[in-house]
């Protein structure tokens, strides 16, 4: 008697065990992994930031060539970002380096809303990144359950990064189609047969935001992947409500 008492007891002891306490272990692995990934949005973040801000203030948004038409000995080299580069000039007697002020030369080079609407969208995609790495913090501490701060909220910022991202890149490849892929120079070049036609590229500074942007989408797959077990908790419990609707149905 005593034996089967024990039986049953270590037979119950395991059912608990698998039930209670392994389900315990699995869900302490899922925060974890869930919490885990969570956090690898604040770097990703973090990062989106710092390649923003590196595109943002360098000088490599264009990069182009330049020759003389009257002159087969000169040669030029030309770069710029967003507000500042530099024109490397040689006209056969030594290479001559004049700073390019962007916003001055604005009309020469550019169209001005979409060189501002550039510069707008970086801004705007740096804040939002900043509001990812954030909120990635708070939700890898804590499990808010506003709509701004919590998960929702992840994809909310990431999302908004990554379109202002976009729009930045959009813009900036509209510019170099309608302009500068057929003119870098100013019009005292210009008038001294200097031309860049057909020479002008992309720079690494432009390739950042780029990389930026494809890092920034990374996270939402981080997200997404973090939080499958809160979307199986979701499915999971909604047969449950539907079943004691229905049985609140029939007892009325």
């Amino acid at each position: 008697m005593n034996n089967q008492c024990k039986s049953i007891g270590t037979y119950f002891q395991r059912f608990y065990d698998s039930q209670y306490v392994g389900n315990g272990k699995k869900r302490k692995k899922m925060n974890l992994y869930r919490h885990g990934m969570i956090f690898s949005t604040f770097l990703g973040s973090c990062l989106c930031i710092g390649l923003l801000a590196a595109a943002l203030g360098t000088r490599y948004w264009i990069v182009s060539k330049a020759i003389r038409l009257n002159n087969s000995k000169s040669y030029g080299e030309i770069f710029f970002g967003l507000f500042e580069g530099e024109r490397d000039l040689n006209v056969g007697y030594g290479t001559r380096q004049y700073p390019i002020n962007v916003p001055s030369e604005m009309s020469e080079m550019m169209i001005y809303s979409l060189w501002l609407g550039t510069v707008v969208c970086m801004c705007a995609g740096i804040i939002f990144s900043a509001a990812a790495a954030v909120f990635a913090v708070i939700n890898t501490a804590t499990t808010p359950i506003g709509i701004l701060t919590g998960i929702p909220g992840l994809y909310i910022w990431n999302i908004l990064s990554i379109l202002f991202q976009i729009g930045a890149i959009t813009l900036w490849t509209l510019q170099y189609y309608k302009k500068l892929r057929y003119n870098v120079m100013n019009e005292e070049n210009l008038k001294i047969e200097w031309t860049s036609n057909g020479m002008a590229y992309f720079g690494h500074s432009f390739w950042l935001v780029v990389a930026s942007a494809i890092l920034q989408f990374i996270n939402i797959i981080f997200i997404y992947s973090g939080t499958s077990d809160m979307r199986e908790k979701q499915k999971t419990s909604q047969p449950v409500i539907e079943e004691k609707t229905n049985g609140a149905i029939m007892l009325y």
